[in-house]
């Protein structure tokens, strides 16, 4: 038994040093500088990718305005919950969120204005969107506290292992699982708001929402794991690159 997880071991090095292929479903960055190790050579240090020149580093472009107009939102929904107890207006402002989410990114690329603010404006416009919007679901007692806790707790997880990938200058791979997960999680929130509102159908539009929230529950607890699988076999078989960060960026759309 042991020699057999030697032997994958080994496949798993070799496949890593030579740049073939993908090690444990993690994307691996090909060999450098005609080295047949993807690692940094001693004696050179890690070098940043070139940033896209396409990419400004204008601030008050439309997507931005987009974006920031998104993060002005959030609280608005979230009083629209709890202090106005007003589901027909937080729908309202949940679409207008979703649409502008696309509707930004479409912009930037369509008419050149991807910027350097823009990267970092719409994540974190996201990530916000993400974690208030379950909560005041939570709070005014749309979907119960334990839903909250397991995904926060979830991702909490996942975050730990960031810099595990981040030493070995690795991306880790978003499964279909997690995307699913996702996906069903998404759409739950507004079907289930939009019974609240008392929208024609409402009442079946929530139990849809009912199933899309817990079955995207159990498929965020099963991807995590999957995640948290993959990061171990990563910490055990791929050894850490010299000169690399460990600073943590939360990963999105696992």
């Amino acid at each position: 038994m042991s020699g057999a997880r030697e032997g994958r071991r080994e496949t798993d090095l070799r496949e890593w040093r030579t740049g073939e292929g993908k090690v444990l479903g993690a994307r691996i960055p090909p060999p450098r500088d005609g080295h047949l190790s993807a690692a940094v050579p001693p004696g050179l240090g890690y070098e940043p990718p070139l940033r896209d020149p396409e990419v400004s580093d204008r601030f008050w472009t439309l997507p931005n305005v987009i974006s920031l107009a998104r993060i002005a939102l959030i609280p608005v929904l979230v009083m629209s919950i709890l202090v106005w107890d007003d589901p027909p207006l937080a729908l309202w402002l949940l679409g207008a969120l979703v649409v502008s989410d696309w509707l930004d990114g479409k912009i930037a690329r369509l008419w050149n204005m991807r910027s350097t603010w823009g990267e970092r404006l719409d994540p974190l416009a996201d990530r916000l969107l993400v974690a208030a919007v379950p909560v005041a679901f939570a709070v005014a007692g749309y979907i119960p506290v334990w839903v909250v806790v397991i995904l926060l707790v979830r991702d909490a997880l996942l975050v730990g292992t960031m810099p595990v990938y981040r030493r070995r200058g690795i991306d880790p791979e978003v499964t279909y699982l997690g995307k699913a997960a996702t996906f069903a999680l998404f759409w739950s929130l507004p079907l289930l708001l939009a019974g609240y509102a008392g929208v024609p159908g409402g009442e079946g539009l929530m139990i849809l929402g009912e199933a899309c929230l817990y079955w995207g529950v159990g498929l965020y607890c099963w991807s995590g794991a999957i995640y948290l699988w993959q990061a171990w076999r990563i910490a055990r078989s791929v050894p850490p690159r010299r000169g690399l960060s460990t600073s943590v960026e939360p990963p999105g759309g696992v």
